[in-house]
C-alpha cells in the first residue's frame, strides 16, 4: 500500500473504530444516551435537520469568509507600513501587544451596546482575530529582510518603491504566509462562539438553541460539521500554501 492510501486507509479505519465503540458504549448504557447521543442519533438528526443545517454552515462559512479577507487584507497593508517604518513601528507594537493579549471574546459586550444584537459584533469579533496574527507576522517579516538584499537593490539605484515591492514583499512572503495560516484558525474559532454568544447566527446559534432544548444530538451534529468544515478549509489552505511557499523558493 502507497503512501497515498495509507493516508486515507488509517484514519478510514480510526474513524469507524471510534464510532463504532462510541455506539457500543451507548448501546449497552455505560453512556447515558441522554447526555451524548450515539452515532446512529446523530446521523438522524442530521437527515431531520439538514436543511437548517446547511443553512447555519452556509451563514457561519460567510461570516468566516469576511472577517477574513476584511481582517487579512487590513493586516497585511499595516503590517507593511509598519514594518517598513521603523519609528511607526516602535510608536505602535506595544498598543497592538497590550490589545492582541485581549481575549477577543471579551469585546462582544462592548461591540453589542454599540450596535446592537446583530451581525456587526459578530463580524468584528471575527475581523479582530484574524488581524493580529497577519498583522504580526508581516510585520515581522518586513523587518527581518536581509539588509544585504536592500543594499545590492539600492546599488542598482532603485526606489524605495522598487524595493518595498520587488525586494522586501517577495522576500516576506513566508511570513505572511503563516500569519495567513494562523489568522483562519483563529478566525474559525472565534466566529462560531461569537454567533454562538450572539445565539442567533450560523452554527454557533445552531449550537446555542439545540443546547436550549436538550438535544444533544443537534449539538454534537452542530460541532461535527465544524470539524469537518475546518477540516476541508485547513487542508486547502495547507495546499495553497505549498504552492506558493515552492514558486518562492
Amino acid at each position: 500500500m502507497n503512501n497515498r492510501n495509507n493516508r486515507i486507509f488509517y484514519p478510514l479505519v480510526t474513524t469507524i473504530l471510534v464510532l463504532l465503540i462510541w455506539e457500543i458504549l451507548i448501546y449497552i448504557r455505560i453512556i447515558n444516551p441522554t447526555f451524548l447521543p450515539s452515532p446512529s442519533k446523530v446521523v438522524k438528526a442530521l437527515f431531520n435537520n439538514f436543511s437548517y443545517l446547511i443553512q447555519s454552515a452556509g451563514v457561519t462559512l460567510s461570516d468566516i469568509g469576511i472577517s477574513y479577507m476584511v481582517g487579512t487584507s487590513l493586516a497585511i497593508c499595516s503590517g507593511i507600513l509598519f514594518g517598513w517604518f521603523k519609528k511607526a513601528s516602535l510608536s505602535i507594537t506595544p498598543l497592538l501587544l497590550l490589545f492582541s493579549t485581549i481575549p477577543i471574546v471579551t469585546y462582544l459586550p462592548l461591540f453589542t451596546l454599540w450596535f446592537g444584537l446583530n451581525k456587526i459584533p459578530v463580524l468584528l469579533a471575527g475581523t479582530i482575530g484574524a488581524f493580529f496574527p497577519s498583522f504580526m507576522n508581516t510585520m515581522s517579516g518586513v523587518k527581518n529582510i536581509d539588509k544585504r538584499y536592500i543594499e545590492v537593490a539600492q546599488n542598482f539605484n532603485a526606489t524605495n518603491m522598487q524595493i518595498l515591492f520587488k525586494v522586501v514583499l517577495p522576500g516576506s512572503l513566508p511570513f505572511i504566509i503563516n500569519g495567513l495560516r494562523v489568522s483562519v484558525q483563529t478566525t474559525f474559532l472565534i466566529t462560531p462562539v461569537a454567533e454562538m454568544i450572539m445565539g442567533d447566527f450560523g452554527l454557533g446559534g445552531f449550537i446555542w438553541k439545540s443546547a436550549d432544548l436538550f438535544r444533544t444530538d443537534m449539538v454534537v451534529l452542530g460541532q461535527l460539521t465544524l470539524g469537518f468544515m475546518g477540516l476541508i478549509v485547513f487542508t486547502a489552505f495547507n495546499r495553497i500554501e505549498k504552492h506558493l511557499l515552492r514558486n518562492w523558493s
